[in-house]
């Protein structure tokens, strides 16, 4: 087994501090920027926010979900970090990497003016410490499974065949880090951009123990800003201050960042009408509503919403690991009716896992959801055929099942949709709907106490394979197990030299795991709808990733 561990992923139900901007393809932000000497500055650099959930953890090493991601990519910083542009720009490394002629060793220099917010500087150690702390098959981190097939010794570690300290990174002296790698892998940077590739103070964290990232005083910073007011058990809200000690500190603006978690739509409206939040998420009829306001901005991001079956809930087989039972659930929803009639906020409804957008053919330019084809669309005499198939084949005609969603206001809309088209088109089908904290319905999935969970998968990086190697026997959360799938994902991480065969391998993945097996119920690519204040400028549009402040200043008008 290359890897014991489940990986989370980066789960919402919405886009928690999504970052924001227009619908432009070259994702400049939705105010125009001017040159630093042109800037008419506010005298108060604040910038008010809200989240749809609490933060989870702040431990690079154990957080899975996007509002974690979020605050972590503005008071933590990497290697690298993405710039404006998504494009991976040098963070905590002080210039490009040394790279071996086999493209498998990279030597990193460590800037000399990196510091923790402790004044403590930033060495090479701290990149150690926090990596093999991920890989270390006590921490259970959600994401030990980037590392492995990646870095050189992680497959062992991962499986408890070698210990921690065999991981291919190494630090020289204080400011000069070598990773080792198992093979090439061209889109490395973009990886370093992510925060469990971030550094931790190896004195500092193991001082705090297993208290280390549950509240703003059990952590230490190297990014942008400082959190305040944060408590893991209590915080309903948190605030960014402006970190003196980063070492860009004059590139960043703003002084002080508020966010409050706000659940429901109609209550963020009324804070950015009153003027007490700077930007509104809209769902619904709020869209339509809103559309033709000029500070309403709206596009599609590289997210993902979908329906996962698991196979074996506690241990327990359960109807969904019949493959007919699947395909009839995946088939039986009208995607097209619920982000047209319901959610009315420019997502599309999508038949594959990849969403539209995120890459190409390299040979022929054509987007990955063209070449991977409409594999399971909405198809009610396709479903009705696999329900009845599935059935017979359980020996039964009646099927109960449950369906777990966050406690948000769109999530528990989607939940009933869904309730009643299954019900419907299913006979024999009861769902049982049951919503919760996001942090709760986090630790449901990933213990397997579910039937069906709702959820989605927002890009880590611009490649097919973030989202492909999620049909992994060891890396998905369903219980879902086909050993053709398997070998095409390591085939797929193996050929790095031959970009063609490459890309051929990515969508015979999905062919199989969707098209043959119906692993999971892709649902709809989400667009970011929201209005957003016209004093706040270069608040960028990313299509995936957790947002950057670093650049964002408060215009005077």
């Amino acid at each position: 087994m290359k890897n014991q561990l489940k990986g989370l992923g980066i789960l919402s139900l919405t886009l928690l501090l999504a970052a924001c901007g227009d619908a432009d393809s070259d994702g400049s932000s939705t105010a125009s920027s001017q040159a630093d000497g042109e800037k008419n500055l506010a005298d108060k650099q604040e910038l008010r926010l809200t989240a749809s959930s609490e933060i989870p953890s702040m431990d690079t090493a154990l957080a899975t979900d996007l509002t974690s991601f979020t605050v972590m990519n503005n008071v933590f910083e990497g290697l690298y970090v993405l710039g404006p542009d998504a494009e991976p720009i040098l963070g905590v490394a002080a210039k490009e990497p040394t790279i071996s002629k086999d493209g498998k060793t990279y030597t990193f220099e460590i800037r000399k003016d990196a510091v923790w917010s402790n004044g403590e500087p930033v060495t090479a150690d701290d990149f150690v410490y926090a990596w093999q702390k991920v890989v270390a098959p006590e921490t259970a981190s959600g994401y030990a499974y980037m590392f492995d097939g990646l870095i050189q010794n992680a497959t062992e570690i991962i499986n408890d065949e070698a210990e921690p300290t065999d991981l291919g990174i190494k630090a020289i002296s204080d400011t000069e880090l070598e990773i080792t790698l198992t093979q090439p892998t061209p889109y490395f940077d973009q990886l370093l951009t992510l925060p469990f590739f971030f550094p931790q103070n190896r004195a500092f964290a193991q001082e705090q123990g297993d208290e280390y990232g549950s509240t703003n005083e059990n952590l230490i910073y190297n990014g942008p800003f400082v959190l305040e007011g944060w408590d893991q058990a209590s915080s309903v809200g948190w605030t960014f201050e402006k970190n003196k000690e980063y070492w860009d500190a004059d590139s960043v603006t703003l002084d002080t960042i508020s966010v409050d978690v706000i659940k429901e739509v109609t209550t963020e409206l009324n804070l950015y009408e009153n003027g007490d939040t700077d930007i509104a998420f809209l769902s619904g009829s709020f869209v339509s509503q809103y559309s033709e306001d000029p500070n309403f901005h709206s596009s599609l991001n590289a997210t993902t919403f979908y329906i996962e079956m698991n196979n074996l809930n506690n241990e327990e087989t359960i109807e969904l690991s019949n493959p007919n039972i699947r395909l009839a659930i995946a088939s039986a929803v009208d995607k097209e009716g619920y982000v047209n009639n319901v959610l009315q906020d420019g997502s599309a409804s999508i038949d594959v896992f990849v969403p539209a957008g995120l890459a190409s053919n390299p040979t022929t330019g054509a987007d990955y959801r063209e070449d991977a084809g409409d594999l399971l669309p909405y198809d009610l005499e396709k479903a009705t055929e696999a329900w009845e198939k599935g059935l017979s084949e359980l020996g039964t005609d009646t099927i109960e099942l449950e369906l777990i969603t966050s406690d948000t206001e769109d999530s528990k809309r989607l939940a009933e949709y869904l309730q009643d088209q299954l019900q419907k088109n299913l006979p024999g089908l009861t769902v049982k709907l049951r919503s919760m904290p996001f942090s709760m319905k986090l630790t449901t999935v990933r213990e397997g106490n579910y039937d069906m969970a709702v959820n989605s998968w927002i890009a880590d990086f611009a490649d097919p394979i973030n989202y492909v190697e999620r049909f992994d026997t060891d890396i998905n959360r369903m219980n879902y197990s086909n050993p053709a799938v398997d070998a095409l994902v390591d085939k797929a991480k193996a050929t790095y030299d031959d970009d063609e065969a490459r890309w051929e391998t990515l969508v015979d993945i999905e062919k199989v795991a969707l098209g043959e097996d119906a692993a999971l119920a892709p649902l709809y690519q989400s667009a970011d709808s929201y209005l957003l204040n016209p004093k706040v400028n270069d608040y960028y549009k990313r299509v995936f990733g957790p947002d950057s402040y670093k650049w964002t200043w408060i215009e005077a008008k």
